[in-house]
């Protein structure tokens, strides 16, 4: 079962995967960076930071089709993130967000290579 809903992104070129291509190749390639600087940001409190590297990648979970409640815990991640508040409920977004990711990553990862094979 596909996690991601790629309708979008492959429907800006129909009929050329080549940039669907390009943006999960891209995403794939800094993930880990972009999730190693998530989690530690907020382990450090460093909440600016938090901010700035959820909302990095917002874009790119929009357009690679994220199920619905990854995409609404980085989008409450950078509300509370930016105003620094309920930060127990922040935390908690940022460990859910962070453990969920890996699946999300292994699913992109299967269907790159369906794109390369069509």
């Amino acid at each position: 079962m596909e996690l991601c809903n790629l309708t979008y992104l492959k429907s800006i070129t129909p009929g050329n995967n080549a940039f669907a291509i390009q943006v999960i190749e891209l995403f794939l390639k800094d993930a880990d960076d972009n999730i190693n600087e998530i989690t530690n940001s907020c382990s450090t409190n460093n909440w600016s930071e938090l901010y700035k590297n959820a909302h990095k990648i917002k874009p790119s979970v929009e357009m690679l089709g994220f199920p619905a409640d990854m995409k609404e815990a980085l989008l409450n991640i950078n509300v509370l993130s930016k105003s620094e508040t309920n930060i127990e409920k922040l935390v908690d977004l940022v460990n859910f967000f962070t453990s969920e990711i890996h699946s999300i990553l292994k699913d992109l990862e299967n269907q790159l290579q369906q794109l390369k094979s069509e």
